[in-house]
């Protein structure tokens, strides 16, 4: 098992993610691409919310295992508030990010992310048949501008 946290791996993944979909669009290989970019653009918001907000990968009960996503507690009842799978995120979910942040060029990033409302993970077990090149290169482009701002915050500790 890794020694290193979770929003290490989130974060090493995102990158990782991002690349193969680079790789596989310019192949031609559009919804596997596709995939790849929205994996990328939730790994990195997973990072940064274990970084910089009250998310959490602890176990949801006492004594469980770890949590296999990051979750937000309700300071109310202690149980999970939100857990944070799979793209597409509703955004007040995202907006806990930048809440009470000056992060404006993240918050303007974010607004990208309806680009992934039709994204669904599930749609890797389609034909591939729907996958616009549009689409898919409107979500190259949110994801490089959301890994941009990732990696600033990786470097500067702070959400830009």
């Amino acid at each position: 098992m890794s020694v290193n946290p979770a929003e290490h791996h989130y974060a090493q993944a995102a990158v990782r993610h991002y690349k193969d979909g680079v790789f596989l669009q310019d192949g031609a290989r559009l919804p596997n691409a596709d995939h790849h970019y929205g994996f990328a653009v939730e790994c990195a918001l997973k990072s940064l919310l274990l970084r910089f907000t009250a998310a959490t990968m602890d176990p949801k009960k006492p004594g469980g295992l770890p949590s296999k996503s990051p979750w937000i507690k309700d300071p109310a009842t202690g149980r999970a508030a939100h857990t944070y799978s799979h793209l597409p995120w509703v955004a007040t979910d995202v907006a806990l990010l930048t809440h009470g942040r000056s992060a404006t060029r993240l918050s303007a990033a974010l607004g990208g992310l309806t680009a992934f409302d039709a994204w669904a993970v599930d749609d890797r077990y389609l034909d591939g048949s729907g996958v616009v090149e549009a689409d898919v290169e409107q979500r190259r482009t949110v994801a490089k501008d959301i890994l941009g701002l990732h990696e600033q915050a990786l470097i500067t500790g702070r959400l830009p």
